[in-house]
């Protein structure tokens, strides 16, 4: 069995007095095991919020919709739809952070200031392994020594705010890792992060991903993230998958013209030009009041008035593992 996470038509709605915002409207996509998955977009396109409706952490005032299905086996017998657990029920705790882990976007407010790092280690290890303190001790440390923290002996009783950035973002990989979870969840694993910290944070992660065999789903809005990491990518705005490509057919021919936009806006190595970078026109719109038909119709360089402000597109299979969303095509 390849498919290790089967979303399908995941909606996940956030009903505030201001109106209903359509965080994630509709997407499928599968995982598979073993490989890394990237997820490309904007800020406010809905990544995070899809991420977090995996690990049902989207909070009371969320509504979450369709199907993610999760492939415990890999005869596939065994399947489990998330949706339909209770967020704080027994089961879906026993997979979030076991089978399922993350490792969020800011590892300074996502580890407690007022606990030891390995204290915190500590606890995802005797929750999930039933290990006694002394064996849960001893892995936390060699946990944080396989995720690169120099001296993780006398690391593991400092507090968060003791570790630089990048041996914070270590520290958060190695308490993700720490149950051996089949998939795990990177969200913006490089931000606030120098060149040369990022470049050994994703070198980590994939050397870790060989080790423990997982797969990876990596969230960024960062193009050179997804064609350093990922085997297969899909592309997000306002809630909805634009394009979905192995990661050489996005880079080498994209269709979407969000697309198309987002891979011109990169300045280009090596070449000489007085122009300026091409910048994608406008911003992102109000998530009350969304555009007719496709929503990027505003902003598009090739939007067809009355056909683009009209219909909305459905995700269509256009060449052999290449989905596009787009009138044109």
């Amino acid at each position: 069995m390849e498919k290790l996470l089967e979303i399908k038509n995941l909606k996940t709605y956030f009903v505030l007095e201001e109106g209903i915002v359509r965080a994630v409207d509709g997407i499928s996509f599968e995982v598979k095991r073993g490989k890394t998955l990237g997820v490309v977009g904007e800020s406010g396109c809905g990544k995070s919020v899809t991420a977090l409706s995996i690990l049902r952490l989207t909070g009371g005032k969320s509504k979450i919709e369709g199907n993610i299905l999760f492939y415990k086996d890999e005869n596939g017998t065994e399947v489990i739809d998330l949706v339909k657990l209770d967020p704080r029920g027994r089961e879906m705790r026993s997979i979030r952070g076991k089978e399922i882990a993350m490792i969020f976007q800011e590892p300074m407010t996502s580890f407690s200031p007022v606990y030891t790092i390995g204290n915190q280690i500590i606890e995802a290890i005797i929750l999930h392994q039933k290990m006694d303190k002394k064996k849960a001790r001893e892995s936390a440390i060699e946990l944080l020594r396989v995720a690169g923290i120099p001296k993780p002996e006398i690391r593991i009783d400092e507090y968060p705010h003791q570790l630089s950035g990048g041996m914070l973002q270590r520290a958060m990989i190695a308490m993700a890792l720490s149950c051996r979870p089949s998939l795990l969840i990177a969200d913006e694993p490089t931000t606030n992060l120098d060149v040369t910290i990022q470049a050994q944070i994703l070198e980590l992660i994939k050397e870790l991903q060989k080790l423990f065999g997982m797969a990876v789903m990596i969230i960024t809005h960062n193009l050179g993230v997804i064609a350093e990491m990922a085997e297969e990518v899909i592309v997000m705005y306002l809630g909805k998958i634009v394009e979905s490509a192995k990661v050489e057919d996005l880079f080498y021919d994209p269709l979407h013209p969000y697309t198309q936009a987002l891979l011109e806006s990169i300045p280009k190595m090596g070449k000489k030009t007085k122009e300026r970078l091409k910048a994608i026109k406008g911003i992102i719109p109000d998530p009350y009041n969304l555009p007719s038909g496709c929503t990027f119709h505003p902003r598009c360089s090739r939007y067809v008035r009355g056909l683009c402000d009209k219909e909305v597109p459905d995700l269509k299979e256009v060449k052999p593992g290449h989905k596009v969303s787009c009138l044109l095509y």
